[in-house]
């Protein structure tokens, strides 16, 4: 299943759209699948996965089984035991056909989502084979950059003690709670996006290494549309985008794959 690789290969620029629960009924899931699958055919430059709400992953993951389309999940448990009644693990997903998963969500993060549990995350995407998406950002802006204190720490205790050879697999998306679920207007402007991308890497070469460092995607999540989608990856100087509401909606997200390719070129 090309879907389920253990080693995802990642272009110049990745976009990931997440679902979230806009997409509520299988036939929706299908739909826009198959949408996916036709109009990104033949499409250059930019890699795009998937993750749509954990009831449709299994079908996605068929569906999109022979495209370059990558499916993954929104989240996977932090338990290590099979006694949590609801509770979805890193190997269940791995096998019906997920390759990728998202880790930290801001949206986790605020329903009690500890540090802590989200290293477990972490750590147990990597051991099923997934490649993990891990999420920081700030819930607010102060003059005294404390945000930079708090974002550090969200890496730091993501990545500690775990392998280095294990992370060349690792993602980064960079979501600023205060921009997320609002107008491209509220979007973070391309200068601040890049001072924070330049912070990253730089706490990512303190983890893994200068030449690890230099090949994770580090990607912006927040309030991302077709109309300001190419000053962020042309000044922000980003890898590329995690959408949220706006991937659910295909002329949306075709406005922000065509802006991310063509600053591919």
């Amino acid at each position: 299943m090309a879907n389920s690789s253990t080693s995802l290969r990642i272009k110049k620029r990745l976009v990931i759209g997440n679902w979230k629960m806009y997409i509520e009924k299988p036939e929706e899931a299908r739909a826009l699948s198959l949408l996916l699958r036709r109009k990104l055919r033949g499409m250059f430059g930019v890699d795009v996965w998937i993750a749509p709400p954990t009831p449709f992953v299994a079908a996605v993951a068929t569906l999109l089984e022979s495209s370059a389309i990558h499916v993954g999940v929104q989240k996977v448990t932090h338990h290590t035991d099979p006694q949590h009644t609801g509770s979805v693990s890193a190997n269940m997903v791995k096998a019906v056909g997920a390759s990728f998963a998202i880790v930290g969500h801001s949206e986790y993060r605020a329903a009690a989502g500890t540090n802590d549990k989200v290293h477990a995350q972490l750590e147990q995407a990597l051991a099923a084979g997934l490649t993990p998406v891990l999420c920081v950002g700030e819930e607010s802006r102060s003059r005294d950059g404390e945000y930079f204190s708090f974002v550090e720490e969200q890496i730091n205790s993501a990545l500690h003690n775990v392998p280095k050879n294990l992370l060349k697999k690792l993602v980064v998306a960079y979501e600023p709670v205060w921009a997320i679920g609002k107008s491209a207007g509220d979007a973070m402007k391309p200068a601040d996006l890049r001072e924070m991308v330049i912070f990253i890497r730089k706490v990512l070469v303190e983890s893994v290494g200068r030449e690890a460092a230099l090949k994770v995607p580090v990607l912006y999540g927040g309030s991302v549309e077709g109309g300001n989608a190419a000053s962020l990856i042309q000044e922000g100087g980003v890898s590329g985008f995690l959408v949220g509401r706006a991937s659910a909606r295909a002329e949306s997200f075709f406005e922000i794959l065509e802006a991310v390719r063509q600053r591919s070129q």
